[in-house]
């Protein structure tokens, strides 16, 4: 199947485990600590506070690990489009979350993350994809793994509100 301008649909079919794209490297601002802990509604002074953090035995402010998937992003649409696919236009809803931290984000550390297909499933008459980003620091260390589900075929309209 094709969009409106001929280039083909990323369904099920098209979809591999191991799709992958080189890695990509977001540096972890104050700026961008301070404007997600804004609009999260999370004034923990942790985030903000070095003297606070550093008196709770912190070596600086801390980072939310929420922000786990602003700085290591999925990416799946970028896999999608080096393929030569586009994005399927119909709802591809979240359907899980698993996250295992390993080592602290810090400030001004640069995240470098790898995304892949890791995984495909069928379960109740609906296609799941499993999209699998590692992230490590400057200094290599691993700081987080998380895999994010989505169905990718089956899902009803009313999937979307959930």
């Amino acid at each position: 199947m094709a969009n409106e301008t001929g280039i083909p649909v990323y369904e099920w079919a098209a979809a591999e485990v191991g799709d992958t794209i080189p890695p990509a490297d977001i540096r972890v601002e104050k700026a961008r600590i301070d404007l997600y802990v804004k609009t999260s509604g999370d004034a923990n002074p942790l985030y903000s506070d070095e003297a606070f953090a550093k008196s709770k035995g912190m070596e600086c402010t801390a980072v939310p690990i929420s922000m786990a998937m602003r700085v290591a992003p999925t990416r799946r649409s970028v896999i999608i489009k080096k393929k030569g696919f586009s994005h399927p236009v119909r709802p591809t809803p979240f359907a899980r979350w698993e996250c295992q931290f390993f080592a602290p984000m810090k400030p001004g550390d640069v995240i470098t993350s790898d995304t892949r297909l890791g995984e495909k499933f069928e379960k109740r008459g609906r296609k799941y994809v499993v999209w699998t980003i590692t992230a490590h620091n400057q200094r290599g260390e691993k700081v987080m793994e998380y895999r994010s589900t989505n169905c990718w075929e089956g899902a009803r309209p009313e999937d979307k509100s959930r």
